[in-house]
C-alpha cells in the first residue's frame, strides 16, 4: 500500500509522463555541466540529485527549450573526492566548454573547484550548506551561488529550537571531519560564547566512519543535554544514531537538513526513532509545492529519497530562469549576472523564495526551514 506523497502522485503518474527528446546539435543548445557524487560516500545524496536535475532537463527541452534553444546537460562523476571535482570541472569547462555548472555534492568540492569556476568565467550553483563557499574573503565569491540553505542559517535555527529555546547548557556534537563539519564547529563555539552554554564533547568522524561506538560512548560520558549530528552523508549520520542507542544516550539528538533523506531512515533503522532535524520539506507530509517535484520524479521513473532532490532542483531552476534574463548571446558572465537580478523567486520548490543579488549569494532564508521528527520509520513535520 502506497502512502504519503506516493499515494498523492501515484495515479497521475502516467498522465504528466514526459517524452525523452534527443540531444540538440551544438548551434542550437546551451551547455550545463552537472557535477554529483555519483559513487563513494556521498552517493545516497548526490544521486538523486542528478535525478532531479536530469528530469526537469529533459521536460525543459520537450517543452521547446529556452528561448528556442535545448539545454545540453553534462554529467560528470565526483566520486565524492574533491579532487574528482576539480577535474571534473577542468574538462567541463575546458573541454566542453559549458557556460554554468550544478554542483557538487559537498562543499569540499565546491572549494576544489571553484577556483577553476572563476579561472574560466563560469557560474557555479552549489547546493551546499559550508559555510565558506560564499564567503566574500575567496577571489570566486562573484562565481559562486548557493542553492541550499547555509549552514549559518541551519546551525542559528538548530540552536534556536534544540538549545536556547528549552535552555538546554550541555551539548555534545558529533561533527564530520572536512570543511563542512569544521565550519559548523567554528560557528557552533563561537555561539557557545556568545549564548553561555558549554560544548561538554565534540567529537569528529571522517565521512566513511561505518562504526561510531567510541564516538557515541565519548558523547554518553559527557552527559551532554542534547546531541548535535552536524553530517552531511546519511550514512554517517545513521552510523551515529545506531551507535547513540546502542551505548544507551538518552539525551535528544537532533540534526541538519542533510540527513531528512530515506536514505538516512533505512540505514538507522528504528534507531533514527525521536531524532529531530531542521531541513526543508518533507516527502512523508510535502507541500503542494512538493506535491508537484513528487510527480516530476515519479514521471522520470525514479521514487524521491528528500533534501536532495529540493536543492538539486532549485540550482537548475535557477539557471533556467537565468539564461530566460540573459540578452544576447548566453555566456558564463551573463549568466552570473542574470543571477544576480533573480530575488523573490517563487517558481522552484522550496516553500519560501529564492533571492540573490550583487551583494549575496546566499539564494535560500530562514523562510525554507522545517523541522521533522523520525516516528515509525517516517518524518513528521513538528508545527
Amino acid at each position: 500500500m502506497k502512502s504519503g506523497w506516493l499515494g498523492a502522485v501515484a495515479s497521475g503518474a502516467a498522465a504528466i509522463a514526459v517524452a525523452m527528446t534527443t540531444a540538440a546539435h551544438a548551434q542550437d543548445s546551451i551547455k550545463i555541466g552537472a557535477i554529483y557524487s555519483l559513487n563513494g560516500p556521498a552517493a545516497p545524496f548526490g544521486v538523486p540529485e542528478r535525478d532531479i536535475v536530469e528530469a526537469l532537463t529533459k521536460n525543459l527541452n520537450a517543452q521547446g527549450g529556452i528561448n528556442g534553444k535545448k539545454i545540453d546537460l553534462i554529467i560528470c562523476d565526483e566520486q565524492t573526492n574533491p579532487t574528482e571535482a576539480a577535474r571534473c570541472a577542468t574538462k567541463l569547462t575546458r573541454q566542453d566548454k559549458v557556460v554554468a555548472i550544478l554542483g557538487p555534492t559537498l562543499g569540499t568540492g565546491a572549494l576544489a573547484l571553484a577556483p577553476i569556476a572563476l579561472a574560466n568565467k563560469v557560474p557555479l550553483l552549489s547546493p551546499v550548506g559550508t559555510i565558506p563557499v560564499t564567503s566574500k574573503d575567496n577571489a570566486f565569491w562573484p562565481w559562486v551561488f548557493r542553492t541550499a540553505p547555509s549552514d549559518t542559517l541551519i546551525i542559528n535555527a538548530l540552536f534556536e529550537r534544540a538549545v536556547f529555546k528549552p535552555q538546554r547548557k550541555r551539548i555534545g556534537i558529533l561533527y564530520q571531519e572536512d570543511a563542512y563539519g569544521e565550519a559548523g564547529m567554528k560557528l557552533a563555539t563561537q555561539l557557545s560564547k556568545e549564548k553561555n552554554f558549554e560544548i561538554v564533547a565534540a567529537v569528529g568522524a571522517p565521512l566513511s566512519a561505518i562504526d561510531l561506538t567510541a564516538a557515541a560512548t565519548n558523547i554518553r560520558n559527557a552527559n551532554p543535554d542534547v546531541v548535535l549530528l552536524k553530517t552531511s552523508a546519511p550514512a554517517l549520520g545513521a552510523a551515529f544514531v545506531r551507535a547513540a542507542k546502542q551505548v544507551g544516550i538518552t539525551a535528544p539528538v537532533i540534526g541538519t537538513g542533510s540527513l531528512n533523506q530515506r536514505p538516512f531512515l533505512d540505514a538507522a533503522g528504528n534507531a533514527a526513532d525521536g531524532i529531530q532535524i531542521v531541513s526543508i520539506g518533507n516527502w512523508d507530509d510535502p507541500s503542494e509545492k512538493q506535491k508537484k517535484l513528487g510527480e516530476v520524479i515519479v514521471a522520470a521513473g525514479k521514487t524521491p529519497k528528500g533534501y536532495a532532490e529540493l536543492i538539486g532542483s532549485t540550482g537548475a531552476l535557477a539557471v533556467f530562469e537565468a539564461i530566460r534574463r540573459v540578452k544576447g548571446e548566453v555566456t558564463g558572465p551573463a549568466i552570473r549576472d542574470a543571477l544576480e537580478t533573480i530575488c523573490g523567486f517563487k517558481d522552484t520548490y522550496l516553500d519560501g523564495t529564492l533571492c540573490y543579488s550583487k551583494d549575496q549569494h546566499e539564494g535560500v532564508f530562514q523562510d525554507t526551514l522545517i523541522t521533522v521528527e523520525v516516528h515509525d520509520g517516517k518524518f513528521k513535520t513538528v508545527k
